[in-house]
């Protein structure tokens, strides 16, 4: 990948220039671009890899696939993310399956090189431990809210963060996710979602629709995550 285009990535994002603003020339040279269309499986739970990747363009899924064939999913990588961060020190295979949900773009770094530039720049030892740290703490805090809380309370506190982070003041705004993901980002049957997608729609909460939820009272549906958070 030409040096140049590699120096783009890095100034058109804050987060990747904070990763890769002290790496060395002839390391930056060393990255190569990889493209995977919407859909596609980029690494396999099993995979053996020997590069660290970035994503500079688009979205992840990062889950897990039980042997009864259920998707449990874990998180969703954004751009500025890291990919294979926790297998690369040990050529560990990959624990979880990636799946693009967008076109998703990546660079890559070959594990020899990733070490060098380890040895070399420590903005990037500091910025790997905050980073490891930060996803430690955040699949801990979901096993436990997995552990302790309701089906119904996870849903509830699901739609509510993602209209927080939808970043829109809609009157009724639109959750762009399907029955189906929901399943999969729970680690339970379609059955069990349907049943109290149905519930906040009987409370006039939401509307369902194959492209999404739409929220038709915000403030009920904080109330009910409240309400059913210890029940």
């Amino acid at each position: 990948m030409d040096v140049s285009a590699v120096i783009r990535l890095i100034e058109e994002d804050p987060k990747i220039y904070q990763l890769l603003k002290h790496c060395p020339y002839d390391i930056l040279r060393q990255w190569k671009l990889a493209e995977y269309p919407r859909g596609s499986t980029v690494f396999r739970q099993g995979d053996v890899q020997d590069c660290l990747y970035i994503i500079v363009e688009g979205s992840a899924d990062i889950h897990i696939l039980a042997e009864n064939g259920r998707e449990y999913s874990l998180t969703v990588y954004q751009k500025g993310d890291l990919i294979g961060e926790l297998e690369i020190f040990e050529r560990k295979p990959f624990v979880c399956n990636v799946k693009a949900l967008t076109d998703l773009k990546l660079i890559g770094l070959e594990r020899g090189q990733f070490f060098r530039w380890l040895e070399l720049d420590m903005n990037l030892n500091r910025l790997m431990i905050q980073y490891l740290s930060k996803a430690f703490y955040n699949l801990s805090q979901k096993v436990g809210d997995d552990t302790l809380y309701s089906l119904y309370h996870r849903v509830c506190s699901f739609l509510v963060e993602s209209l927080e982070h939808g970043g829109k003041a809609e009157k009724e705004p639109r959750i762009n996710v399907n029955k189906t993901q929901l399943s999969s980002q729970f680690a339970v049957t379609q059955r069990s979602v349907n049943r109290i997608l149905q519930s906040l729609k009987e409370k006039g909460i939401i509307d369902i629709h194959s492209q999404g939820i739409i929220v038709r009272d915000v403030e009920k549906l904080k109330e009910e995550k409240i309400a059913s958070k210890f029940q």
